[in-house]
């Protein structure tokens, strides 16, 4: 293998390695997949209680990747702090407008990630071919060195503009952004990646263009506010969503949900409904991750102690 070759497989990993996102735990990730998007929920890389890893698509634009608080962070009481007013939160329309400013303001950052991009992956190895290295880096260097240069620069800026408040973040990026030319290439992706946070989870995925399997994805959220993980929670009634203890806060979270899901022709008494046994042994069921039991069981463990409902019988 010539060293050509091992120069620029070298650079493919290292280029690749940059589309490894990390999500802290309590977040979700939410990626374009082609023209639709998706909640990363399955299928990480590497999965640890701190959080874990997720792939995105090695190519501008593509790469697109919003990173959201989960509906654990929502269910505490709680808001993030992000200046988002909670009404609008939930307002799908609301995440839209956002999603689009933050992407309109970045969007100088298109040309520089296209441009490197043209460059390390396209004009360089043209360039090795044909002439060699030494002329090829003669002119290769300084047109780099330019478009890193005005990537930095557009990345202060717009970021500035976009989240005031994100100092850490935006030097974090803006240094990134220097060091690195495969880096710079995702700096228009990076640059949006925390424009959504403060909107609740539901309610981005509706406001996301050919999100997938929207109603899957809002169910079991529903199903996880209406049914608390933790044993010593109070379980809500059927009647008005609220626990035992009456506590308003479970109730009004779960009155904006069931607005989104009536306002996209959905309703969301539905996702209560139990399942179809899918074995004759199975009689009972867990309301909030749906796994089906036997008679003998009478707690979900996976749901750290949720007590189990009855299937109907055939």
């Amino acid at each position: 293998m010539s060293q050509e070759r091992i120069f620029l497989g070298v650079l493919l990993l290292l280029h690749l390695s940059e589309h490894i996102v990390w999500i802290p735990s309590g977040f979700l990730l939410f990626r374009r997949r082609g023209r639709g998007w998706e909640v990363a929920t399955r299928g990480a890389i590497l999965e640890t209680h701190r959080g874990s890893l997720h792939w995105v698509w090695p190519l501008p634009g593509l790469a697109r990747a919003h990173r959201v608080a989960s509906s654990e962070v929502w269910s505490s009481a709680t808001i993030p702090g992000t200046g988002t007013p909670e009404a609008a939160a939930f307002d799908p329309a609301a995440v839209d407008r956002r999603r689009l400013e933050v992407a309109q303001d970045f969007l100088p950052l298109r040309w520089c990630s296209i441009g490197l991009l043209a460059l390390i992956w396209a004009a360089a190895p043209l360039g090795v071919w044909l002439d060699g290295w030494v002329p090829t880096l003669a002119w290769w260097t300084p047109a780099v060195v330019v478009l890193m240069a005005v990537n930095a620069v557009v990345v202060a800026r717009r970021h500035r503009l976009a989240f005031p408040g994100a100092t850490d973040d935006r030097w974090r990026s803006v240094l990134s952004a220097c060091l690195s030319p495969l880096a710079a290439i995702r700096s228009w992706d990076l640059a949006q990646r925390d424009a959504l946070m403060g909107f609740h989870p539901v309610a981005v995925a509706a406001a996301l263009p050919g999100f997938r399997d929207w109603e899957g994805f809002a169910s079991m959220e529903w199903r996880h506010r209406r049914f608390p993980e933790n044993a010593a929670a109070s379980r809500p009634t059927a009647a008005d969503g609220r626990g035992s203890n009456g506590t308003d806060r479970s109730a009004e979270l779960l009155a904006r949900l069931a607005s989104i899901a009536r306002a996209r022709g959905f309703d969301p008494s539905s996702w209560e409904a139990p399942p179809d046994p899918d074995d004759p042994g199975h009689t009972r069921y867990c309301p909030r991750c749906r796994g089906q039991f036997t008679s003998r069981a009478e707690t979900c463990n996976a749901c750290r102690g949720l007590p189990l409902l009855s299937l109907p019988k055939r």
